[in-house]
């Protein structure tokens, strides 16, 4: 982690290069996740890297999102869902762009996503999950 990265939290599975999760920081770029979606195939387990940017109003950002079927979807008062989407709790942020494409997709908010394998992605980004873990836990 570079000395501009600031480290805000996991969402989803603590483990999240094999169990489906997020690492949410701040960097040069604002505030990101990288989130990594796990599936399996012939060739054995793989992992999908989304990257996407969480923004101070969700609800602008991601005008397209039908609120009352990715609240329902998740369980959740839509009135509830939408305080997050404007909260100024970057984690609560984050965990409704992880609902919106849970729901819509992660295509939705990657248009590019990488494909790896699960030692490919534990090699590129274990260190930095480890990192953040890490300093999450200085705090």
């Amino acid at each position: 982690m570079s000395e501009t990265t600031k480290f805000h939290g996991i969402i989803g599975d603590m483990n999240p290069i094999e169990h489906d999760g997020g690492v949410v920081y701040e960097g040069e770029h604002g505030v990101e996740v990288l989130y990594f979606k796990g599936w399996s195939d012939d060739d054995g387990p793989r992992v999908t890297v989304s990257r996407f940017s969480v923004e101070d109003n969700v609800l602008t950002d991601l005008s397209w999102a039908d609120w009352k079927e990715v609240a329902s979807y998740i369980g959740m008062p839509e009135e509830e869902l939408r305080g997050h989407a404007v909260s100024d709790n970057v984690m609560a942020r984050a965990q409704v762009y992880e609902s919106v494409a849970q729901y819509c997709g992660f295509i939705e908010l990657d248009h590019m996503p990488r494909e790896l394998t699960l030692e490919q992605a534990e090699a590129e980004h274990g260190e930095f999950v480890d990192e953040c873990h890490a300093a999450g836990n200085k705090s």
